[in-house]
């Protein structure tokens, strides 16, 4: 076997080593965090769950939090397959806003791990910036097309931030959440520029599947 072919399979084989011990972190760090909640949660908890030393952990991650990214990519992924199929056949950017949102609360709500990293102080933003394109292509969308009137995008980035963990935190012993989290994407629509009557209508699209 020549030394390239050699070179290849160590590789190969030191590359499936690396992705099996991060998945162990993952997998780890996610079991103690539903356990005990994330601030409960060390690093060295996490490395010794994972059986992993220190150094490994910091090859892979920043921090206890940045364990949470592909976490976060993996809810996305979850509810941006139901955006699409809810939203299938529609164009308005309003809409499938309104249905991401709607949609990701929901699962946030009914998880624990991500209800409490929503009322932990994490910024809700930061969780959606992790959610890759689709949010912030309907954002720009919107405001490109006409459809949102925005005068100034952080300010109300900002407000839609503190308007979803305030509720988050405010429904956390509540059985019924349907309706403020429809409530409050409602008031985000019209912070947006979608008139109130129009808005109102929007939140109480169905959210079937097709």
């Amino acid at each position: 076997m020549s030394e390239q072919l050699i070179l290849e399979k160590d590789l190969t084989r030191f590359e499936r080593r690396k992705a099996s011990t991060r998945a162990k972190i993952i997998e780890a760090a996610e079991r103690l965090m539903r356990d005990r909640g994330g601030d409960a949660v060390t690093i060295q908890d996490i490395t010794d769950a994972a059986d992993v030393g220190h150094g490994t952990f910091y090859l892979h991650f920043k921090n206890k939090w940045d364990v949470l990214r592909p976490l976060i990519a993996r809810l996305s992924e979850q509810v941006h397959e139901k955006v699409d199929q809810a939203a299938r056949g529609t164009t308005d950017p309003a809409l499938r806003q309104a249905l991401g949102l709607r949609l990701l609360l929901r699962a946030i709500v009914a998880d624990p791990l991500w209800s409490w990293y929503a009322r932990s102080g994490m910024a809700f933003s930061r969780m959606v910036s992790e959610m890759g394109e689709p949010p912030t292509k309907d954002m720009t969308r919107g405001t490109a097309s006409g459809r949102y009137s925005i005068i100034d995008l952080p300010v109300t980035l900002s407000f839609i931030n503190g308007a979803v963990t305030g509720m988050i935190r405010s429904i956390s012993d509540k059985n019924d959440v349907d309706e403020p989290i429809d409530h409050t994407v409602e008031l985000i629509l019209r912070v947006l520029g979608v008139g109130p009557d129009e808005a109102a209508r929007i939140v109480r699209e169905p959210l079937e599947i097709h």
